[in-house]
């Protein structure tokens, strides 16, 4: 017997939602607006240097958050059942449309409320054109599907897939820090390579540029084609997710410790143009701490298991939702009371807690008028 034969099936035998991955996207989903309410409501210095701001903001929100949201959309990929190209290049279309709205919504709109009240053009008008074109995850994920789809349609595998994000990879590794000395150029290329202005007015850096990020989403759709035939998943877990962990702590730690490195390095954004070999250890990671979920998923009571997989199911109607609430919240409301958008650390956590809330329960909200709306006009062409 192959050795790939005796841990995976020829054919599917995992198909259908899977549990564990449900909880997996929910524990970092609703982890999120607690990150970004600790990096818009905390001072520089606090993100720059060890500190619960620091660990909000570049370990939770940056290597261990971002990295395995792109993972489980690559997972996602694998288990859709409208993966053709076709398919994910629309998909890509609307999520590029859905990440413009959502600037309106969290930054032009807020921003010229904010300039209209308080009139500080330095916190609402200066940054507004990079935040507005600048390259967030959703901008992110709809070059990613666009990327995705043509090489589906290419007919390529998940492994040469993932040979290529390693390709893209190295070479975004060599393509980092990246000045063109045009503010235009540098926003707009900082969406493929690492932008990082040297000097200037307003400061830029990219924040997922494609060279650098795709792998995670490649990697995601080859580990779901796998996990899709994976006979023994408790074997699969008790025997990797181990080795996982020890190889991903130790190299964090050894980052930390040695103040050198772009994933764990200090700066609020430098794990966004992390090398190669971070990019391998954020996967190994990934792949050590999914035991925690796939145990969890075991015990978690039965009437917690359907609010669990609606909130995984509606990933971007939470994240739009909470990026709107964090932005009125701290950088509008907050700032405009106080003169500046900082809080205290325990303060933050429960702000973002609650936010984190309240965007979970107006995605259901949102997912209901939907479905109404769905059948109203069902009804109508039933008539």
């Amino acid at each position: 017997m192959k050795l790939s034969e005796k841990y995976f099936t020829k054919e599917p035998c995992n198909t259908g939602r899977q549990f564990e991955l449900d909880v997996f996207r929910f524990i970092l989903i609703y982890r999120l607006a607690i990150v970004h309410v600790f990096v818009d409501a905390s001072p520089p210095a606090a993100l720059d240097t060890l500190s619960i701001p620091y660990y909000f903001d570049s370990v939770v929100g940056g290597v261990i958050g971002p990295t395995r949201f792109m993972i489980v959309m690559g997972i996602g990929l694998a288990y859709t059942r409208h993966g053709s190209p076709e398919q994910v290049f629309k998909r890509g279309i609307k999520i590029g449309i859905i990440g413009l709205l959502l600037n309106v919504c969290r930054y032009l709109i807020p921003s010229i409320v904010g300039y209209a009240v308080i009139g500080d053009a330095e916190k609402y008008l200066n940054p507004l054109p990079y935040l507005f074109f600048g390259n967030d995850i959703l901008q992110f994920a709809s070059l990613a599907m666009l990327f995705m789809s043509l090489l589906l349609y290419l007919k390529l595998t998940p492994v040469k897939i993932f040979a290529v994000s390693l390709v893209m990879s190295v070479a975004g590794t060599f393509l980092r820090s990246v000045d063109l000395h045009n503010n235009v150029l540098n926003v707009i290329s900082g969406h493929i390579i690492g932008i990082e202005t040297v000097s200037g007015d307003p400061y830029i850096y990219s924040d997922f540029p494609l060279l650098i990020w795709f792998i995670f989403y490649a990697f995601g759709y080859l580990f779901g084609y796998y996990y899709l035939r994976l006979k023994d998943k408790k074997r699969f877990f008790n025997t990797v997710s181990p080795i996982c962990i020890i190889i991903s702590v130790a190299f964090c730690a050894w980052e930390i410790i040695g103040g050198f490195g772009m994933m764990m390095g200090e700066g609020a954004n430098v794990f966004y143009h992390m090398h190669t070999v971070e990019a391998l250890i954020c996967i190994i990671a990934c792949i050590g701490f999914l035991i925690i979920p796939f145990y969890l998923s075991k015990i978690i009571p039965e009437k917690l298991k359907k609010p669990i997989e609606y909130v995984s199911r509606n990933v971007n109607s939470v994240y739009c939702i909470h990026w709107v609430l964090v932005w009125w919240t701290v950088d509008l409301f907050i700032y405009s009371i106080k003169g500046d958008p900082y809080i205290k650390p325990i303060p933050a956590y429960f702000l973002g807690l609650a936010l984190s809330i309240i965007s979970m329960l107006l995605a259901q909200v949102w997912l209901q008028m939907k479905m109404n709306y769905k059948r109203k006009k069902a009804n109508e062409k039933g008539r």
